[in-house]
């Protein structure tokens, strides 16, 4: 979802004064890479078949064509090496090769899981390039062209971005104008920014009392610490689905994004039921004429609230949901994370914060690759990583007709593969229902067949019960790095690090200066499971875990830490880092 603004140009950066900042929206998501290492969560891939004669010389030059273009594709990341070890980015001169393989076995479905295979290969992030393109020969004049980039460098328009510019460059169309800007000056700029406390007001009073955890029916406990592991369910909405809901879309004057998200949230709320659904949805801040034609990682995901009462008809839902899909839009400039943490949830490793759901939907295809004297068509390729607990993307198939390819991605970890394939049979009938009938009440819409009696109770956590004074000089050593990264002295052993106001970017400091300070070797996903100084200095010692540990009750004590940190965060000076 796009917005242009006129603004004060973005200044270009002296590439010799120093490191190059991350954007907001990068650093947030390099936290997630140092958490699940070795992942390909946030790969982002298209393979092309291309049919013709493939001039490959040609393609390769091409490639190196728009790796040239765009800084953000020569682009690495490293943390800083002193306090807060703030990580930066580096621009070098990484070269991307295009290597040429055969295939062994016939037919397309061969083709597309050595391509899968491919899209699944994490990246270094501190060596680089953060693009790999792949060459695939499948038959005589065929063959199968696969993009992957990490969505650090990359998002969903950049693709086409890439397309376009490889299409011109295999064409030996003129040079284009060189880009007035590059990502990292893009980057710079945002992070000099302000935030804006008149729209972050409008947020706090926006989800003021709105629940921020959406209990979908599991097959299995939620762990104590969200992993990477993910599915992926697809299937196509046929044009007898998708045609009437377009039709549809027009008649209510609502958009076929909001329609949809309307549907997907009316499934979400009759499948939790519950009133009130956060949905996480993409908001581009390609917002400027010159960021429009770069490579580069514009995009954030912001919370829309749909509020679902069973007696209110899916048509009056659907023009609420434009509304306030329209509200979110004007307040952008405040990002998630920042809405993590100036709203302050309380934190639960065991799932994602505000939302744990994501809907995406687009009326074109992903991309529309195009190379001279060839016929190419692209296939999306989601990566084997579910960044939330359940994420819906909706796409048009192809340019022409109303098919629709649907693909959901969820957590192995808390459902089974026949439980989200008989949920998209629940949303396909929810949806046909609700274009049929619009002005019917939502709660006569069609159940969900996953009973929310499926969910899952978690396990209780476990804790180390072992006497304190064991590991004393540890816990004191910890505890002043607490006192140093937090700037409190009130450390206890048994406080916990989110509650006593700190972050995941501070956390990342933590775990730093725990390796420099202790030698002790961990990683960072366990300072989320060992959220104290005492648990933590047993887990660091090597201590197994012995005993279940009764749950903090939500009693006046811990309600008042985390109103104590609501109201410190809020009495920050706007603008500055956290």
């Amino acid at each position: 979802m796009d917005r242009v603004t006129a603004e004060p140009e973005i200044p270009a950066l002296d590439r010799t004064a120093g490191p190059l900042p991350m954007s907001g929206a990068q650093r947030a998501l390099y936290l997630v890479e140092l958490l699940h290492p070795g992942t390909p969560m946030y790969n982002i891939t298209v393979a092309v078949r291309l049919a013709g004669p493939l001039d490959v010389p040609r393609l390769r030059g091409a490639v190196a064509h728009v790796v040239a273009r765009h800084e953000a594709l020569r682009t690495t990341f490293v943390p800083s090496a002193d306090p807060p070890f703030e990580p930066v980015q580096r621009v070098g001169d990484l070269g991307v090769d295009l290597p040429v393989a055969e295939l062994d076995s016939d037919g397309d479905a061969a083709a597309l899981q050595r391509a899968q295979t491919w899209a699944d290969e994490p990246f270094d992030l501190a060596r680089g390039p953060l693009l790999r393109t792949r060459l695939l020969k499948t038959a005589p004049g065929r063959h199968l062209f696969v993009v992957t980039m990490h969505q650090l460098v990359s998002d969903g328009p950049s693709l086409q971005v890439f397309f376009d510019d490889l299409a011109r460059a295999y064409a030996g169309e003129p040079g284009a104008r060189p880009l007035d800007v590059q990502f990292a000056d893009y980057a710079a700029w945002q992070r000099a920014r302000p935030v804006d406390a008149e729209q972050l007001g409008w947020w706090r009073e926006r989800l003021d009392g709105v629940p921020t955890v959406l209990r979908l029916p599991a097959d299995k406990p939620r762990p104590a610490v969200a992993g990477p592991h993910g599915g992926t369910h697809r299937r196509t909405l046929p044009a007898e689905v998708m045609t009437p809901a377009l039709t549809l879309a027009r008649q209510l004057r609502v958009t076929p994004f909001v329609l949809m998200l309307t549907a997907y949230a009316t499934f979400l709320s009759r499948l939790a039921g519950v009133r009130q659904v956060l949905v996480g949805v993409p908001v581009s801040a390609r917002d400027r004429v010159e960021l429009e034609s770069l490579i580069g990682f514009f995009a954030t995901t912001l919370p829309v609230l749909v509020e679902a009462p069973a007696d209110r008809s899916f048509a009056d839902l659907c023009r609420s949901v434009q509304d306030e899909l329209l509200d979110v839009l004007s307040h952008s400039d405040v990002t998630m994370e920042q809405l993590a943490q100036e709203l302050a949830p309380e934190r639960d490793p065991g799932h994602a914060p505000l939302v744990q759901t994501f809907f995406s939907f687009e009326p074109e295809p992903v991309v529309s690759p195009r190379l001279a004297g060839l016929e190419a068509t692209a296939v999306d390729l989601p990566p084997a990583g579910a960044k939330v607990d359940l994420d819906m993307q909706i796409f048009r198939a192809a340019a022409s007709g109303d098919d629709f390819d649907l693909t959901l991605t969820y957590r192995t970890d808390l459902f089974e593969a026949d439980t989200v394939a008989r949920m998209a049979d629940d949303f396909q009938r929810l949806l046909v229902a609700a274009v049929a009938e619009p002005k019917a009440a939502i709660g006569s819409l069609p159940a969900p067949a996953v009973p929310r009696t499926r969910s899952v109770a978690a396990p209780p956590q476990l804790r180390l019960d072992l006497p304190a004074s064991s590991h004393a000089g540890l816990e004191q050593q910890l505890a002043g790095i607490w006192r140093e990264v937090l700037d409190r002295a009130d450390i206890g052993l048994d406080d916990n690090f989110f509650d006593l106001g700190g972050t995941s970017f501070a956390l990342v400091t933590v775990h730093t200066l725990i390796g420099a300070r202790t030698g002790a070797r961990t990683s960072l996903v366990s300072l989320l499971e060992f959220p104290t100084i005492a648990a933590l200095a047993r887990h660091l010692s090597g201590e197994p875990r012995t005993e279940p540990a009764a749950p903090e009750p939500a009693g006046p004590a811990r309600a008042a830490r985390l109103r104590e940190r609501r109201n410190r965060l809020q009495q920050r000076r706007p603008g500055a880092d956290r």
